[in-house]
């Protein structure tokens, strides 16, 4: 937005006049804003006036939560006053449901529920596949120690934690170079570039100190308790994160006792029962609380222009979920200083899936600008 003014005296040079306004709005608390948008029916298009009208309610919502406004000052040499004012909402998009859509009298009408904040909330598993690369950190030395066969023991956290993520529509492929078929490793790849979260597992041997500690000894031969203490430990760790979203960091660290060598007859199973029970209850309290940070996290893609056409390319296709016809609300990284200024190249935009493969998929726009940011991006599917 710009206001040009002629101010009538003299020449005064080269000044500049910064003001920065800071309007704060009341926050909301966590229930969801409720926000109605509507737009003109051009041309019979039915379909992109509904999604027009579902950007000026995201516009709407934007003006019920907190945001800043920054205005910048420029008089020139001839006393000619430009001001440039910028918008900035708060708003942080993590669900949204359309309660309504319709027309009246040639304006659709839709009214939408938006979830802004992850806090407290409980989100619906994702409608498209959120993939999760893994990754195995063995210890330097003993793969197996006391009968215990180390690196199955990191693979069968691996298999637990990945039967935990499918229930909520998460999906993990393993990206280590060792891999044992051609197409093991091609989905391998593809995970690479459309991965959402990594999660790496590593083992650990938990040493006795290097120096002598006063009663060590006398401790492990006077108490039962020290007595398995004394058995070899190992530390198992489950880091996971996400290349979209910083804030997402989990660590989560858990010492297990091996157990004493069995005999033969008791050694048919590579994990102890004991052992394995324990490693699952662990992983189990492990995943409710990395679920807990991104159940409400949204879900990301990179979307790229194709060259002289009126398409955009996504990284992510059937395989995941993806269906022929999808609506998609677009929001751009820096969708914040755009959703008030509808003609930034950093406004939320609608595309819809107009062409569908396993991998990718090609859309076509329906409302927002056209020549939108591109990379990553977060995306509403509805």
């Amino acid at each position: 937005m710009k206001l040009q003014l002629r101010l009538t005296r003299a020449p005064l040079g080269l000044a500049i006049c910064c003001l920065l306004l800071a309007n704060t709005v009341s926050a909301q608390d966590q229930e969801p804003i409720v926000a109605v948008g509507q737009a003109l029916v051009v041309d019979d298009n039915t379909e992109a006036a509904q999604m027009r009208a579902l950007l000026d309610a995201l516009r709407t919502a934007a003006t019920q939560s907190a945001g800043q406004v920054s205005s910048h000052s420029m008089v020139n040499a001839d006393g000619q006053l430009t001001e440039n004012v910028s918008l900035q909402s708060d708003l942080n998009i993590r669900h949204m449901e359309i309660l309504e859509q319709g027309f009246i009298q040639g304006i659709a009408r839709v009214k939408v529920a938006l979830t802004i904040d992850h806090d407290n909330q409980t989100c619906s598993k994702p409608k498209l596949t959120q993939v999760v690369t893994t990754d195995l950190a063995t210890p330097k030395a003993n793969y197996q120690h006391s009968q215990v066969d180390i690196n199955q023991l990191l693979l069968n956290a691996e298999a637990h934690f990945s039967e935990r993520a499918q229930q909520v529509n998460f999906s993990t492929y393993r990206i280590n170079s060792a891999l044992s078929t051609y197409e093991a490793a091609s989905l391998a790849s593809e995970a690479y570039n459309q991965a959402d979260y990594h999660l790496t597992i590593g083992a650990q041997w938990l040493l006795k100190p290097k120096k002598e500690v006063l009663g060590w000894n006398l401790l492990n031969k006077l108490s039962p308790l020290m007595e398995s203490s004394s058995a070899p430990k190992i530390v198992l760790t489950a880091a996971f994160s996400s290349p979209n979203i910083p804030a997402i960091n989990v660590t989560a660290s858990q010492q297990f006792s091996l157990p004493e060598p069995r005999s033969i007859a008791e050694s048919s199973q590579p994990i102890p029962l004991t052992l394995q029970s324990q490693v699952n209850g662990w992983i189990q309290h492990t995943w409710q609380d990395i679920y807990s940070e991104i159940q409400c996290a949204g879900s990301f893609v990179t979307v790229s222009n194709i060259i002289d056409q009126p398409l955009w390319r996504m990284n992510k296709g059937a395989r995941l979920g993806l269906k022929q016809g999808q609506q998609l609300l677009v929001l751009p990284q820096n969708y914040k200083t755009g959703i008030l200024n509808p003609d930034s190249n950093s406004a939320p935009v609608v595309l819809k899936v107009t062409q569908l493969e396993p991998h990718s998929a090609l859309l076509e726009h329906l409302a927002g600008p056209k020549d939108f940011a591109t990379g990553v991006a977060q995306i509403v599917i509805f």
